[in-house]
């Protein structure tokens, strides 16, 4: 597998996020925000998956610290941050991208995202921090996880 592979799922079945090991398809999603990268940490927690590409309509910096945190080494992101692609850098993840931007706006386009912008001041490499920040912008927003 490859993200060219996954890329072409995602935008072929209209998902959000898609996932693959060397073998195989690991995760399909059309979940929203942060979910599915959440369901890959299940996968690698719990089940052992080994993820290694990803294709994903939006990535911001809390999904290249989870993705990071599971072994992902690239990522195709359709829209990515442009603090997103930094992290992904120090972190050893190569990326491509239709396009960059300064920072991932909330559904409404009218400020930043609510994970990203819970994330400024949190270290990049407390991931139980990152986690719990996570978790918190979910349960602020009322989003079932």
């Amino acid at each position: 597998m490859n993200t060219d592979i996954c890329k072409e799922i995602l935008h072929r079945e209209n998902l959000t996020c898609v996932i693959a090991d060397e073998n195989d398809i690991v995760l399909k999603s059309d979940k929203k925000a942060i979910l599915p990268m959440l369901d890959i940490l299940d996968l690698y927690r719990n089940h052992g998956c080994r993820p290694l590409y990803q294709a994903d309509k939006i990535i911001g910096m809390a999904a290249v610290i989870i993705a990071a945190e599971c072994g992902i080494r690239e990522i195709y992101a359709d829209v990515i941050s442009e603090k997103a692609i930094a992290i992904a850098e120090r972190k050893g993840i190569r990326v491509s991208y239709d396009r960059s931007v300064e920072m991932i706006l909330n559904r409404a386009k009218t400020a930043e995202g609510p994970f990203e912008a819970a994330l400024h001041g949190v270290d990049e490499n407390d991931f139980a921090k990152v986690l719990e920040t996570v978790y918190a912008v979910l349960d602020r927003m009322g989003m079932p996880y």
